[in-house]
């Protein structure tokens, strides 16, 4: 649909795809540090888990619709609605009134921020051989790890400082630089001589299925009431199996999964990337606030030394992989390394210091980095050129939807975990809940001004809730190694065929 990119206008088109990424990946964490703080405001702590999975379940729903237009369809005037989508979402997070409009800020956010992730790459697959791409394959997973830990950093100082809603309104100026460079820089794509047929049938079934699964785990509706949404979504998956036979332009095209490369490298950067890396970022700096008794910002500074160890280990992967063309050693090990890390995450305790979490933070992403985009260049070489822009969404699909279904039910988890881990600290110390104050929506700023008792009680319950979740994690980076150890020796492609 495209012509590669002419050498000299490559870089520009790299930086201009890399702002639009920034954008989102920053907006996938910015508000973890500031979870504490919501839920005391705005109140809710049993639909926490929301704040972050509605962002990654619009953008898992919208992957795979942006990936079958991107292959029929001007990928330029695509980028610029999705951004437009996504600026509208932000204005309206910072103009949310309780936590059900900040929920559906997220869900509105999400779905153009969804768009925008696989278009950036899209255009880059179209852009750039594989083999070539390899090396900005790292760049870009650089800023993906840069945005996403770093959103907790900013997140935490801003949450601090003028307040949580300036994590939105910081984020418009970024979007409209975005879209100037996107207008200045990603020139348009030449008309597609195929017709467009949209899988509207396809689209609908998929929305059902991942909605009614990740809405049934999320643990807001009864067991009777999660069971039976379940089975709509194992219902809707059976059904969409059978819809794409038969759709002309299916949005997850068979060709995809008759390849074990592409399977083995789109699941394991779930693993990775997707689920344990989400589920950390989510819930680590809750752990450092409420435990170790930092500020929103001290927690995201802590993070710090991943960000250095993501950026390093993503940068040197690419070049390593364009300069070599080996691929399967580097994120092989990769992955064992984060479940190493999350094996250290999943040892905190209540008398764990900073520097422990934060090397163990920096272990993990290191393991991240070597995989973070490197597989989704693998699963892009595995498929004809012709279905990029389908192969791309799917592996993005997969990825958020294993992210979104990972921070639901372990916020669920947490919740659970932290009402009895509560319950036993303060009946411990002989201790009840103070008069007005609900130790469930308690925020990190109102520690201090309980007694030393309460506090102990407190970072206790949470060390009890949080860190055997990280090791529950840990299997599922050690079982990513293996599918990343099985993949096809194929060569990586010097061209466009």
């Amino acid at each position: 649909m495209s012509a590669p990119a002419a050498p000299r206008s490559v870089r520009m088109l790299v930086v201009c795809l890399m702002a639009s990424m920034l954008v989102v990946s920053f907006n996938q964490t910015v508000l973890n540090t500031a979870l504490p703080t919501i839920v005391a405001e705005l109140g809710g702590l049993d639909r926490i888990g929301w704040i972050s999975a509605a962002f990654v379940l619009t953008t898992a729903l919208t992957m795979p619709l942006a990936g079958a237009l991107a292959d029929v369809v001007d990928r330029r005037g695509l980028l610029l609605g999705a951004s437009a989508i996504f600026a509208a979402g932000t204005l309206l997070g910072g103009l949310a009134w309780n936590l059900d409009a900040l929920i559906i800020a997220r869900l509105v956010q999400g779905a153009g921020g969804g768009a925008v992730m696989v278009l950036t790459q899209t255009i880059m697959a179209a852009s750039v051989p594989a083999r070539e791409r390899a090396k900005y394959a790292g760049a870009f997973g650089s800023v993906w790890a840069i945005a996403t830990t770093s959103g907790v950093l900013i997140g935490g100082w801003l949450t601090d400082g003028p307040g949580w809603r300036w994590l939105f309104w910081g984020t418009l100026p970024l979007v409209v630089v975005a879209i100037l460079l996107s207008l200045r820089f990603i020139p348009r794509d030449a008309p597609s001589t195929q017709r467009l047929a949209p899988d509207l049938a396809g689209m609908m079934l998929l929305c059902i299925a991942t909605t009614a699964l990740v809405t049934a785990t999320s643990g807001s509706l009864s067991p009777e009431w999660s069971w039976m949404t379940a089975a709509i979504g194992v219902g809707a998956i059976l059904a969409l199996v059978f819809a794409e036979r038969r759709a002309e332009q299916p949005v997850l095209p068979g060709v995809l999964f008759r390849s074990r490369t592409f399977v083995l490298a789109t699941v394991a950067g779930m693993l990775c990337s997707g689920v344990s890396s989400f589920v950390v970022l989510a819930y680590l700096p809750t752990f450092a606030q409420m435990v170790l008794g930092l500020s929103a910002f001290q927690a995201g500074t802590l993070l710090l030394p991943m960000i250095v160890a993501t950026v390093a280990a993503s940068t040197l992967t690419g070049f390593a992989v364009t300069r070599t063309g080996r691929y399967i050693l580097i994120p092989a090990v990769g992955a064992g390394v984060v479940g190493v890390g999350l094996i250290l995450l999943g040892t905190l305790t209540a008398e764990s210091t900073p520097l422990q979490l934060a090397l163990s933070a920096a272990l993990l992403g290191a393991g991240i980095g070597t995989n973070v985009l490197l597989l989704t260049l693998l699963a892009q070489n595995a498929i004809p050129a012709r279905n990029i822009g389908v192969a791309t969404a799917a592996n993005n699909f997969v990825r958020q939807a294993g992210a979104t279904m990972g921070i639901s039910l372990i916020g669920v988890a947490i919740a659970a975990r932290l009402s009895t881990a509560m319950t036993d600290a303060l009946q411990a110390r002989a201790l009840s809940a103070p008069d007005g104050l609900s130790f469930a929506a308690i925020a990190p700023e109102d520690l201090a001004a309980l007694s030393a008792p309460y506090q102990d009680a407190i970072a206790e319950a949470y060390a009890v809730a949080i860190p055997p979740l990280f090791l529950f994690l840990a299997p599922l980076a050690f079982l990513a190694m293996i599918m990343i150890i099985a993949l096809e020796r194929r060569p990586l492609a010097d061209g466009h065929d």
